[in-house]
């Protein structure tokens, strides 16, 4: 990693916490860990986010809102 790139931190919820396990799981090189409120990556928002679509469609993981 890159010392200059910084890790994504996000607040911990309950979906959020689903999904970066299946991303964690799914794709190669994502850590994330927890400080008991926040979610913190090794890597930075926009590898994140890849990965984070990528798990979603591999899962095909659709939202629902009603």
């Amino acid at each position: 990693m890159n010392k200059d790139k910084k890790d994504f931190e996000i607040k911990k919820t309950f979906g959020m916490g689903v999904l970066l396990k299946l991303t964690k799981n799914s794709v190669a090189g994502i850590k994330i860990s927890t400080n008991g409120n926040k979610f913190t990556s090794n890597v930075s928002l926009s590898e994140l986010s890849n990965a984070v679509d990528t798990t979603i469609k591999s899962h095909n993981i659709r939202l629902k809102i009603s």
